[in-house]
C-alpha cells in the first residue's frame, strides 16, 4: 500500500514491475454489452506493463478479453493502449500522449454502440468503432498489475494504482468528467 492520488497514506497500491499483482475472480464483466473501466495511475516507467487485464490462462487467453498496457515501443513510450479481442481484434485505442510523467493520470475506457472510447483526465482522447464490440468471456479472471495468461511473459506493471472502478454500463462523458473531478 502507498499514498493515493489525494496523498492519503495506504489508499493506493504500488506495483514494482517484477512480481506484484492482484488477482480478482472470474466474470467481473461478461458478454458484449456496455461497460466502463476507470482507473487512476501514477508511473514514470518506460517499460511495457500490463495495468489491468481480463484474460484467460493458456493459449486461448485472447478470446473474449481486454487489456490496458503502458507502452514501451519507440514513438509510443509511456502511452496507454487499450485492446480487446473476441475472434479477432475488436476496438482498440492508443492515447494521444504519454502518461508516464510521475503524476496521477485518470483513464476511462467505455464500450458502447459499435466500439469504444478512451478518456484521459476527464476528456475524450480516442475512439474506435471500426471492428465492433468485444464479447467478454465470463470464465476469465481480472488481474491488476500483470497479464493473466500463463504461457507468455506476464508484463508486470511498475507504478501506482488508485480508485479502480468497473461498471457494467457505459458512463456518459459528463459522468466521467464528474468522477475525474471528484476527490474521494
Amino acid at each position: 500500500m502507498t499514498a493515493g492520488r489525494n496523498n492519503v497514506i495506504n489508499t493506493a497500491y504500488s506495483f514494482d514491475g517484477v512480481d506484484d499483482y492482484i488477482e480478482f475472480g472470474t466474470g467481473m464483466l461478461s458478454g458484449d454489452g456496455e461497460f466502463s473501466i476507470l482507473i487512476w495511475i501514477n508511473t514514470s516507467s518506460t517499460a511495457l506493463g500490463r495495468i489491468i487485464s481480463q484474460r484467460s490462462p493458456g493459449s486461448g487467453g485472447y478470446r473474449g478479453a481486454y487489456w490496458v498496457d503502458l507502452l514501451s515501443a519507440s514513438g509510443e513510450v509511456g502511452k496507454i493502449y487499450f485492446g480487446t479481442y473476441t475472434s479477432g481484434y475488436n476496438w482498440r485505442v492508443t492515447s494521444s500522449s504519454a502518461v508516464n510523467d510521475g503524476n496521477w493520470q485518470h483513464l476511462a475506457f467505455v464500450q458502447q454502440d459499435n466500439g469504444g472510447k478512451m478518456y484521459l483526465n476527464g476528456s475524450l482522447d480516442q475512439t474506435d468503432n471500426s471492428n465492433g464490440k468485444v464479447d467478454l468471456v465470463s470464465t476469465a479472471k481480472t488481474y491488476l498489475g500483470k497479464d493473466g495468461r500463463t504461457n507468455v511473459s506476464t508484463y508486470y506493471y511498475s507504478g501506482k494504482v488508485d480508485d479502480l472502478k468497473i461498471y457494467n454500463r457505459a458512463l456518459s462523458a459528463s459522468e466521467i468528467q464528474t468522477l475525474f473531478n471528484t476527490s474521494d
